[in-house]
């Protein structure tokens, strides 16, 4: 009976032991799952904030229209006309206290209606390639958006370091970011896309690293060499975007054959193929409103996928 006793007490400590290791297996496996969700986010937040910054520097708008804001003030005609009729209407009556108090209740209601009326305009004006100013850089806007995005670094750099991505990696993509500030103060166009360039070049490498969906890997490797080529166009230089055009319908292409992309998108990854074709013909022209005409469309393209 007692050897009994004690087999069944071995046997209920390896249960448990089991049922230990299986809870602690599921947690750790729940939390790594969590930790690249929340990578994933961050990267698409990197992604979208520094192909703001390229844009900027062709001063290209996605949305094809900017939002102007203008004042809009009341005349200050009817405010004077309003003033001389009270002060009239005071002499008529004789009564000099009752002329004044008049006067004041109706300046009173004139200076209401233009606190009222004074306000913002916004209106929404159209913005194309070759309608906008391309030697025209907000800096403003880049030192602002650059701001945000150290507001994060923080963050995404103990998330990295929390999946084991490789730690000169995410020191270099540091210092590349703080490079990136240094050109952007400068407001040296050319500087800060060589920088802009070095510093993306790390966002697939993180992403083969935190993230599955080969879809968004292969979309950020693409948009890598396009941007290589991008940042060449002011020193004209066209044989080397044409490599970058090629080697990103390289990278590209493979997703034509990718069973695993769901059906719906498809037909958007066959339109960004034919879309990087174009660019590569807008290479051959040597021609530079047309290469940002493509380049812009197919980012707005290939940036839903």
């Amino acid at each position: 009976m007692k050897k009994f006793k004690i087999i069944a007490y071995i046997i209920l400590f390896i249960v448990l032991v089991v049922l230990a290791l299986t809870v602690y297996t599921s947690a750790t496996q729940n939390n790594e799952e969590d930790g690249k969700e929340k990578i994933t986010s961050e990267i698409q937040y990197l992604d979208t904030k520094l192909v703001d910054l390229f844009n900027h520097m062709n001063n290209i708008e996605t949305r094809n229209y900017k939002i102007y804001t203008t004042k809009i003030e009341e005349s200050e005609s009817s405010e004077n006309s309003g003033g001389d009729s009270s002060s009239s209407e005071g002499e008529e009556g004789g009564n000099t206290s009752s002329g004044s108090s008049n006067s004041s209740t109706i300046q009173s209601s004139n200076n209401n209606t233009e606190t009222q009326n004074a306000g913002d305009n916004y209106e929404m004006v159209e913005s194309g390639i070759l309608t906008s100013d391309r030697s025209v850089i907000d800096w403003a806007s880049c030192k602002n958006e650059l701001e945000r995005i150290y507001t994060s670094i923080s963050t995404i750099t103990l998330d990295l370091y929390s999946l084991n991505v490789a730690q000169d990696d995410i020191l270099n993509f540091n210092k590349e970011i703080d490079n990136l500030a240094m050109n952007i103060e400068a407001e040296d166009k050319q500087a800060t896309l060589d920088n802009l360039v070095k510093v993306y070049e790390y966002i697939p490498r993180f992403a083969q690293t935190t993230i599955s969906d080969t879809l968004y890997k292969t979309v950020l490797e693409t948009k890598l060499n396009v941007f290589r080529a991008y940042s060449k166009i002011d020193n004209k230089d066209w044989e080397g975007m044409n490599t970058n055009i090629t080697d990103a319908i390289n990278v590209y292409a493979s997703l034509l054959t990718n069973v695993e992309i769901e059906a719906n998108k498809q037909a958007s990854v066959n339109k960004g193929y034919v879309m990087l074709n174009e660019l590569k013909n807008a290479v051959t022209i040597q021609n530079d409103s047309v290469f940002l005409i493509k380049y812009k469309n197919l980012l707005e393209e290939i940036n839903n996928l």
